[in-house]
Formats: C-alpha cells, structure tokens, sequence
C-alpha cells in the first residue's frame, strides 16, 4: 500500500509561502485574488499518523511507545514511511510478529 498526503509540487509551493511569510514578505505577496473566509474557526482534525515503538531514533530512548507526526508518506511494500518531522523504516506491523 502507498499514501502519499502531499504531493512533492504541492510542499514545495507551500514551502515557498511558509518561507517568504517567515522572511517578512507578507507585504508583497498577492491576497487578492484568495477567497475570504467568512465566520471563520480553528478545529482540530483527525490526521494520519502512526504510533509503535520506536528503535534508534535520535531523541527517545530505545523501546519507547511513541506517536509520529502527521504521516505524509508511506509505501509498506518497501517498508518507508515520511511523517512531517522524519523518515522511519516499518517494522512488523502491530499483531504480526517475526518468526
């Protein structure tokens, strides 16, 4: 199975905004032609994650029960998956154990 979240054209145009926004550059840039938002909220949404122990990752300990950032990508038949923050190798998948 493959899930991709974001598409690498569609990161890299919202790095580019998140970039210039963080550079002071909210002046020039054209908001014209966005949509208004009307009554606006904040909510919280539900996002895919993923959540298992985790082995030689470089701030928790070995072992430790963790759950990832947003998932952004994965592709179990070779084993991989991005979150926002990082790359992880799968292991067994929970309820599977190795022989």
């Amino acid at each position: 199975m493959k899930f991709t979240y974001l598409s690498a054209e569609d990161a890299q145009i919202l790095s580019a905004d998140l970039r210039s926004i963080e550079a002071g550059l909210t002046r020039i840039l054209s908001f014209a032609t966005a949509p208004v938002l009307e009554t606006h909220q904040m909510y919280s949404l539900r996002t895919a994650c993923l959540s298992g122990y985790v082995f030689g990752h470089p701030a928790l300990g070995d072992g430790r029960e963790i759950t990832t950032s947003q998932m952004m990508f994965t592709d179990t038949e070779v084993g991989i998956a991005r979150t926002l923050n990082r790359w992880y190798r799968l292991g067994h998948p929970a309820g599977i154990r190795s022989a």
